[in-house]
């Protein structure tokens, strides 16, 4: 195993990380390089070590692909002999911890429990197989785990369960352009469909995906078709179109150089000749058949060629020859199953078996290797396990001053919403109380004393009139009622009264498009730069706009006036409260903020504001 490598980190440093996934990326690429340049002194180091345990995994992998390739002779020679390498498969592939190889002995191991019919293994197996696909999007094995899933449920005769992962099978292999293996589950769906009692439906898609083997060419999906199709023919009576169909395929077998598929074929040509009746075709294809079975010495076919002889026989008239083929034909299929069954019970009982004494002295003799190995492996993980603690503290102390930073970040932007929230209280407070108080006031004297004095009548006003204006600078009225663009001609048209500056604003057409937070903020700051404007530029202009871009709205407050020198502001140990007031209702809002100002140049204030 490689602890480290030259692409970064293996797979000795992914469990502490896992655990450590909510540190910043930034943070952990930083670790991540400092991790990579303290390892290669280690690995020079350990150098002895790395080799021994590449060699040795090269040993695993040449081991791994000869059981693969032993596997897949056994399956349909020795099943028990596969099950067992199947099993090996699995070890190594779980020891190398390689994905691909994982997947693939996963696949052997089910194909080898699906073959002896102990389907929640396989399934187990297949499922585990198709969640790492999916994960890795390995087209692959996305297609051929959801396919062997389709196929363990219709042999568990669940043809619903079948038809789902069928289906899932057929749109990843849509999804990844594999087209022959279209057509292979689309032969399967039709099949189910037939053995659920939807047999047109089923028969329309079997023809509709032969019809396009027939124009691909592709000699195993027109074989798998056009066979199948015969069978299911031959099972629902429809004679003529079974032979049809098996005919088609005789024509096509000058091609072929497999004989097994050649037998299969020509037994079920002599088995529809036997539902037609016409006993002379039957006995020459029966013959074709026997020959090819006898001399590859395939006994599952010669006992159907006994079955077929016996059937046309007893067709033609001839009895005591069919008894006997019955007779031979009974003898052979017990025979071929009792051999069968007994290679099954015998894979099946291996699989529960303890591991055989030589397999556990073996497995010693490799311990006693393995721990003068971890003595130096164990110093190894020490020194590293010291540098990943070291490089956690360092993350977890960032850490805290990120969430103390955002924490006060969060206190400023609490403080300007109570802030406003007092501000719009303490004027209401004013308006509908004080104000209302000294209109009281001044009515009552105007009831009492026909003809008050004048100069008192005159403070009264200059009272009120106050009240609605330290009501109005507090939270102006036209903000809720008509909008940003009104309440900022307000504040021009008083700073230009106020101080003969004159202020202009064009923000047509924003209202509609800020929350009623964004509009108090955004008055805010404009309110906040004309302040400053009046007190400290020296203007005879102020100009504030605004601009619809895609996805938020640009508000600009520019004036005439003599500037400042912005590097100064930035180096002072206390930054104007103004700006910092105005920096942190644009970031409550997301927005962002940028300053252009020098001496004798004005100063132009931009802030963006998502919508």
């Amino acid at each position: 195993m490689m602890w480290c490598d030259s692409d970064g980190v293996s797979a000795i440093f992914m469990p502490v990380l896992t655990t450590y996934s909510y540190l910043p990326v930034p943070l952990l690429l930083k670790i991540l390089v400092m991790i990579r340049r303290f390892c290669l002194p280690v690995l020079l180091a350990a150098f002895p070590l790395l080799a021994f345990t590449q060699s040795n995994q090269a040993a695993l992998i040449k081991e791994y692909w000869r059981l693969d390739s032993l596997f897949e002779v056994n399956t349909s020679e020795n099943i028990s002999l596969a099950a067992e390498q199947s099993k090996q498969l699995l070890e190594i592939a779980t020891q190398l911890q390689i994905d691909s190889l994982l997947m693939n002995a996963r696949q052997q191991r089910g194909q080898a429990l699906y073959f002896l019919g102990i389907f929640d293994n396989a399934l187990s197996l297949f499922y585990a197989n198709l969640a790492q696909a999916e994960s890795a999007q390995n087209c692959y094995y996305k297609v051929k785990s959801t396919r062997l899933i389709g196929r363990v449920y219709q042999n568990m005769q669940d043809l619903e369960k079948s038809q789902e992962f069928l289906k899932k099978a057929k749109q990843y292999a849509r999804e990844c352009q594999v087209h022959e293996d279209t057509l292979q589950i689309n032969y399967e769906l039709g099949f189910n469909l037939v053995m659920m009692g939807e047999e047109q439906a089923g028969i329309k898609i079997l023809e509709e995906n032969l019809a396009v083997a027939r124009k691909t060419n592709n000699a195993s999906d027109l074989l798998y078709g056009l066979d199948n199709l015969a069978i299911l023919m031959l099972s629902l009576k429809n004679y003529p179109k079974a032979l049809e169909y098996e005919i088609e395929l005789v024509k096509m077998m000058d091609d072929w150089e497999d004989d097994v598929e050649k037998t299969a074929i020509y037994e079920h040509m002599a088995e529809i000749y036997c539902a037609l009746k016409d006993w002379d075709q039957a006995q020459h294809y029966q013959q074709l058949a026997f020959s090819l079975a006898t001399r590859l010495v395939l006994n599952d076919w010669i006992y159907e060629c006994y079955n077929l002889q016996s059937m046309i026989d007893a067709g033609r008239g001839n009895y005591k020859s069919a008894l006997s083929n019955h007779k031979l034909y009974l003898a052979l299929k017990d025979s071929v199953y009792q051999q069968q069954y007994d290679e099954k019970m015998a894979a099946v009982s291996a699989l529960y078996e303890l591991d055989a004494k030589e397999k556990t002295i073996a497995l010693l003799e490799k311990d006693k290797q393995i721990k003068a190995v971890q003595i130096q492996e164990q110093r190894i993980l020490l020194l590293l396990g010291l540098l990943v603690l070291v490089l956690l503290l360092l993350g977890i102390r960032y850490l805290n001053q990120q969430k103390t930073a955002k924490l006060r970040k969060a206190f400023a932007q609490d403080l300007l919403v109570a802030q406003e929230n007092e501000r719009q209280t303490i004027a209401r407070e004013l308006h509908d109380s004080v104000g209302q108080n000294i209109l009281f006031v001044k009515n009552r004297i105007q009831r009492l004393y026909p003809s008050p004095d004048e100069s008192l009548m005159q403070s009264v006003d200059q009272a009120l009139e106050e009240v609605r204006h330290i009501a109005k600078g507090l939270y102006p009225n036209q903000l809720e009622q008509y909008g940003l663009s009104a309440a900022v001609e307000a504040l021009c048209a008083v700073a230009s009264e106020s101080s003969g500056v004159f202020a202009s604003c064009d923000l047509q057409g924003i209202d509609d498009k800020l929350s009623r937070e964004a509009r108090i903020n955004c008055y805010r700051i404009i309110q906040e730069c004309i302040n400053n404007t009046l007190k400290h530029a020296g203007a005879t202009a102020i100009r504030i706009t605004s601009q619809m871009l895609p996805g938020k709205v640009s508000l600009v407050v520019q004036d005439n006036g003599q500037g400042f020198d912005k590097s100064a502001l930035e180096r002072r140990s206390v930054r104007s409260f103004g700006l910092l007031n105005m920096a942190e209702r644009i970031n409550m809002l997301q927005g962002k903020f940028d300053l252009e100002t020098s001496a004798a140049s004005g100063t132009k204030l931009t802030f963006q504001i998502p919508v």
